[in-house]
């Protein structure tokens, strides 16, 4: 190739190349300028601890989604995942003090309160009146579980009712019945004393009333709450407490020391287990049922009511929120509001969960085809999760929550295994409740 062929061929190649470089970052710039990418922080596993399979499926299908909904305005959506539940709320603590907390994430009820107070969490009050969100589509209470001092600052995804099941045929075999219009402790007790028995005559029992069932079941069947609506001192009746405590002495002493351990309920040697949906999910339909709960016939129940009360249970709920510092609020609201209300994407987490939608048409919807029936749920009926859904109750949402929590545990089972005098042990749950409740002030989050 002569020298004036080469250089007749190199210009027109190095042009070419140049022009390529020059479409690919022109590309890269318009592509930046017309894509808003938003980090979102996820855990793997559940408050409910029940076992889960592809903990992110869900997201990923919120992700396609969305991201197929607002094509035209360049939303994407990047997963930081690969943190257990109970390593979340560490992680995303370092997260936050070095300033790199995601866009959005998903929200430990023991974290709300405090990611409220302190600002970290963005009051979501003005977006949602510029918007289409209708909080009458909720169930009300798993709405309330994102809100603080009167203000919206989380979403809630999914929820998880909780309730009561019962080994029909255990009571069916001892002649037992339940008079569901009167349901409630002294009827609840005196079926368990006459299920809890000695059958090898080692002077122990070995069949008993109850499986997992402890203060928290009984308290919100008697009482309102235990603390006040700022949650700086205990609030909860001494009356009913000691009714509650009086109560639970007698279901302690039918056990005579004998600890119920998790998995007796499946043996046969339990009437009843506090139990969820999720629960009910992955163990009340093929295979699971096979290896847990094959070998009788049980069913739901609610929670039995106090003298002062009504039947109540909690409701786990999953939340999420942005992040006050996110520089894409708009966009980060627009995830919010569709992972939470909109109905297609809702009816997907019955698919990809075990959690029921938190959209009331969706919910509705769901009961209204077959899909209960193919799941295997179609025992589990439509007025009585609904029931238990409006009469439930969520956990206290601040920081220093599962430390008291642990605590009053600790106390009531110290007071009831030790007979201890009830009226002076009330006063001293009291002070142990506010002198917790009083030892951690908020340190407010400078925000940009």
């Amino acid at each position: 190739m002569s020298m004036n062929n080469f250089r007749a061929w190199k210009i027109p190649f190095i042009i070419a190349i140049v022009l390529l470089l020059l479409i690919i970052v022109i590309s890269v710039a318009v592509y930046r300028n017309n894509t808003i990418v938003l980090e979102l922080s996820l855990y793997s596993g559940n408050s409910w601890k029940v076992p889960q399979n592809f903990a992110y499926a869900i997201y990923d299908r919120a992700v396609e989604m969305f991201e197929e909904r607002y094509a035209k305005k360049g939303f994407k959506i990047k997963l930081r995942t690969g943190t257990m539940y109970k390593d979340y709320s560490e992680m995303f603590a370092q997260l936050v003090l070095k300033g790199k907390e995601s866009d959005l994430f998903l929200i430990l009820e023991e974290d709300f309160n405090t990611y409220a107070a302190i600002g970290l969490l963005e009051n979501l009050d003005s977006s949602i009146k510029k918007s289409s969100f209708n909080a009458d589509s909720f169930f009300s209470n798993a709405l309330e579980a994102g809100q603080y001092q009167g203000s919206q600052y989380s979403v809630p995804i999914g929820i998880v009712p909780s309730f009561l099941i019962v080994n029909n045929d255990l009571l069916d075999s001892l002649g037992l019945h339940i008079d569901i219009d009167n349901w409630d402790w002294n009827q609840f007790y005196s079926l368990c004393e006459a299920i809890t028995q000695d059958l090898d005559g080692d002077g122990s029992p070995d069949r008993f009333g109850v499986e997992g069932y402890d203060w928290h079941h009984a308290f919100y069947t008697n009482d309102r709450a235990l603390f006040n609506e700022q949650n700086t001192k205990a609030e909860f009746n001494d009356e009913r407490m000691n009714e509650l405590l009086l109560f639970l002495k007698d279901l302690h002493a039918l056990n005579q020391g004998v600890l119920v351990r998790n998995g007796f309920f499946e043996k046969g040697k339990v009437g009843f287990k506090t139990f969820n949906l999720s629960e009910f999910r992955v163990y009340g339909s093929y295979p699971y049922k096979v290896l847990r709960y094959n070998q009788f016939n049980w069913d739901v129940l609610p929670f039995p009511q106090g003298p002062n009360g009504n039947s109540k249970s909690k409701l786990y709920t999953v939340q999420m929120g942005m992040s006050s510092r996110t520089r894409n609020k708009e966009a980060a609201f627009k995830f919010l509001e569709f992972i939470s209300s909109d109905e297609a994407f809702q009816y997907e987490i019955w698919n990809y969960s075990n959690m029921l939608p938190v959209n009331r048409n969706v919910f509705e919807l769901l009961y209204d085809s077959d899909v209960m029936q193919r799941d295997g749920l179609q025992f589990l009926d439509r007025n009585f999760i609904e029931d238990i859904i409006d009469h439930s109750y969520i956990d206290p949402n601040f920081k220093t929550y599962p430390v008291i929590d642990r605590d009053i545990t600790q106390r009531i089972f110290t007071i009831i295994a030790q007979d201890e005098d009830i009226p002076r042990s009330i006063g001293e749950l009291r002070d142990l409740i506010n002198d917790s409740l009083n030892s951690t002030p908020y340190v407010r989050l400078t925000t940009h």
